[in-house]
């Protein structure tokens, strides 16, 4: 049996621990401690008693009555888990505190040995209570012990026994398990530096994501702390200074600097300077932090103004929700439950893509999904996918890098979807995209970077997408005009706004807001207007509001009405734009759009291509695919004769 004597309760709990998880399998273990009094026979079947200190050792031998066996003092070392917190105090002096002058010196020993060389500790004297220059308090367990005047008190917790006296142990009893029991020491030693390799790993992870981020930024930065020393430069200040970025790094900054405008600026008092390099102007800002040290800057003017250009444009032009659900006006249930699953979309970050025919106002919706959304104080930037060229859209969407093509703006420009992060990207008429524009904008949704034309670098940008389209993009799927991995990407949340035909108690209500303050509409004209097919929608009903308040003296009556709303439908509920199509295919033949739009030369293709959906839904047109074109059911035939 194995006795084990300690001063106090915690040290016998701590080193009676350490001795059964290394010990325990092997040998009995019993123990007491003397400041609970114990038995003087507490450990009278031990063939061996090992004591945690010279002073334990000394008050047991002061009872001859106990009995005395064989008998070793341990050599007691500093808890590897307390060697981190050791290696992260500041150099200097430190205070040792405990409750005798041998395991301080033992403590103090322990710390040279383990390469604590950058502590100098000073030991705690009886009576004394102010140790000018010193913060920190050292202590195994004793934290009770440390002077009040010391602010800052770092207990390692209790020592344990070292490896010498484990193996003194294994010697006694002849216990064959020397290298076992070295492994299992080992152990503690192994996960401790397991953790440690663990947090120096992530500190090199996240080193590595700190300057990729650096290296994403425009603007030069660099970084020196206290002592003088860079911690962080980028590309960009790299190229300014004329050097690799990796020669700048962990190098004192007036060694390889003094004779860059940076060096000279980093001297000085100033925490603004202007400068040119190359032709080019710049600004250099310095901030000093009181952990990082000094932050020094470089902007380019020429960008600063772009920026500041881009956000005033933005102002001006709306590039912003201007809009909220409010605005939009909704009593028709159809309507009301349209706002309502808007207002569901809103609070996830997954794209919406907003369906609806020309003019009902899906514009408004994605602006109202974005001020309703998590990053409504973000950036809404809108753009029109098919008013423009596919060259002109790329550059507008991803930007451009300096030299890309001839007139392209020194420096290069950002685009929308850098301008954008942080908050919302609009993309309208989604369903005009060319297909290399559908390839790209495929790769930002899978991978949230994007790269300039003309660039090498991948930029990742966190932009909320909206698209919206007056087009069937299933139909564009299934002709194989719109790629299907797209569509899917950007079906997550598919909305879909009703034309104004379908929300006639709504009409009352925009006849109201569009009108001009003091004017009004009669009954008779009113009656027309709600009874409309409006294939223009929301946008139509305007123009056609102004166009009679310009023409009426005061209320508007159903002469003051443009001839294309002022001819009422007939009884099947068709309009005389329905019935001239339902003539014009009553032949029998498929006629497709192109043919349509010879025949009809009053409405527009667009009008043509709306109209035939519309009769198509109510089962008076059965719409062809291709160059098939459509054709006139029986119901339709019916509805004309």
């Amino acid at each position: 049996m194995l006795g084990l004597a300690a001063g106090n309760e915690k040290t016998e709990a701590v080193l009676k621990q350490q001795l059964k998880k290394l010990l325990g399998d092997f040998l009995e273990i019993q123990s007491c401690a003397l400041d609970m009094d114990p038995d003087p026979d507490c450990l009278s079947r031990a063939d061996m008693i090992v004591f945690s200190s010279d002073s334990v050792r000394r008050e047991w031998e002061s009872f001859p009555e106990r009995r005395h066996p064989h008998t070793i003092t341990g050599i007691r070392t500093i808890d590897p888990e307390a060697i981190t917190d050791l290696l992260q105090l500041p150099a200097g002096k430190v205070l040792l505190v405990n409750e005798d002058r041998q395991s301080i010196s033992e403590t103090a020993e322990s710390m040279y040995q383990l390469g604590l060389t950058h502590l100098t500790p000073v030991p705690v004297e009886t009576g004394r209570l102010y140790y000018p220059g010193i913060q920190t308090a050292v202590t195994p367990g004793e934290a009770a012990l440390c002077p009040t005047s010391v602010p800052h008190i770092l207990d390692i917790g209790v020592r344990p026994f070292s490896m010498k006296t484990l193996l003194d142990i294994v010697d006694f009893f002849q216990l064959p398990l020397a290298a076992p029991i070295s492994e299992r020491y080992l152990q503690t030693i192994v996960g401790l530096q397991r953790s440690l390799l663990e947090k120096e790993e992530q500190t090199k992870n996240l080193s590595a994501h700190y300057h990729e981020l650096l290296d994403q930024v425009d603007d030069a930065i660099l970084a020196v702390d206290h002592s003088g020393v860079i911690t962080a430069a980028n590309e960009p200040m790299a190229a300014f200074c004329g050097m690799l970025e990796e020669s700048i790094l962990h190098q004192k900054a007036s060694d390889i600097l003094s004779g860059t405008p940076v060096g000279q600026f980093l001297l000085s008092d100033d925490v603004r300077r202007p400068s040119a390099s190359r032709g080019e102007e710049f600004v250099l800002y310095k901030t000093r932090t009181a952990s990082s040290g000094t932050i020094i800057t470089v902007k380019s003017v020429e960008t600063a103004f772009e920026v500041e250009e881009t956000a005033k444009r933005a102002y001006q032009d709306g590039l912003r929700a201007q809009y909220t659900l409010d605005d939009i006006i909704a009593r028709d249930p159809a309507m009301v439950q349209a706002k309502e699953a808007a207002r569901r979309m809103a609070g996830s970050s997954y794209p919406v893509q907003i369906q609806g025919e020309t003019g009902v106002g899906k514009e408004l919706f994605a602006h109202a999904v974005h001020h309703n959304s998590p990053v409504w104080q973000g950036p809404f930037f809108a753009v029109n996918a098919g008013a423009m060229t596919e060259s002109l859209l790329l550059s507008e969407l991803f930007g451009y890098e300096e030299g890309t093509f001839t007139g392209a703006q020194k420096g290069g420009r950002r685009g929308l979807f850098e301008l954008a992060s942080g908050g919302t990207l609009f993309l309208d008429e989604i369903g005009d995209l060319s297909p290399s524009v559908q390839g790209q904008l495929l790769r930002v949704l899978q991978e949230g970077e994007i790269r300039r034309v003309g660039g090498s670098r991948n930029i990742p940008v966190d932009v909320r997408i909206i698209t919206a389209t007056n087009k069937v993009l299933k139909e564009e799927v299934d002709t194989g005009r719109f790629r299907a991995d797209l569509f899917y990407r950007l079906q997550v949340l598919p909305l879909k706004v009703p034309p104004l035909r379908e929300r006639k108690q709504d009409i009352p209500l925009l006849v109201e807001a569009f009108l001009p303050e003091g004017r009004s509409v009669d009954a008779e004209a009113l009656k027309i207007l709600t009874a409309c097919h409006w294939p223009g929608n929301i946008r139509e009903l305007k123009s056609c509001l102004a166009y009679a308040a310009t023409l009426s003296s005061g209320v508007i009556s159903p002469q003051d009405l443009p001839d294309t709303v002022s001819r009422a439908p007939d009884v099947s509920g068709l309009t005389t734009d329905d019935t001239d199509i339902l003539h014009v295919l009553s032949d029998g033949k498929h006629k497709s759009l192109k043919q349509l739009e010879q025949d009809l030369p009053q409405l527009t293709l667009q009008q043509i291509r709306l109209r035939i959906h519309q009769l198509h839904e109510q089962g008076l047109v059965q719409k062809g695919r291709g160059r098939l074109g459509s054709q006139i059911t029986q119901s339709g035939l019916k509805s004309v004769t």
